[in-house]
């Protein structure tokens, strides 16, 4: 199991190669793009709110990460808020190749046998809030 890495602050991209040039089009790039401004905007609301209520100054704290294998992730959380007790927006960007146990357990085809040849890679990328 690969363990995530602290970063001191959230690298520009999570990707690697032609792909994490500031100006790349292709889909993962695109993606990561808006995931991370929809964090970005979800957590502007969310100060906005508790501003907005009297709680003021109350604001996210940011921690980063990267995997070794491919990508990485950005944490934000807000606590002691007057609205929110706790609230979190995470961002996360993974990619790598899938071992063979998991495109079997993926795909009921190839537990039957018909499994692909080679190397499998896979992309994941996702934003998620919680709040309490």
């Amino acid at each position: 199991m690969e363990r995530e890495t602290p970063e001191a602050a959230p690298p520009p991209t999570f990707l690697r190669g032609e792909e994490a040039s500031s100006g790349s089009s292709s889909a993962r790039a695109r993606f990561e793009r808006l995931i991370r401004r929809v964090q970005a905007e979800v957590c502007a609301a969310l100060e906005a709110v508790e501003e907005g209520s009297g709680g003021g100054g109350v604001v996210f704290r940011e921690d980063a990460w990267t995997r070794p294998g491919g990508g990485g992730g950005i944490s934000r959380v807000l606590q002691g808020g007057h609205v929110f007790e706790k609230a979190a927006v995470n961002v996360s960007v993974v990619y790598g190749v899938m071992p063979p146990d998991a495109y079997r357990a993926a795909r009921p085809d190839a537990a039957a046998g018909v499994e692909k040849a080679g190397p499998v890679p896979f992309f994941a990328a996702g934003v998620s809030s919680v709040s309490l």
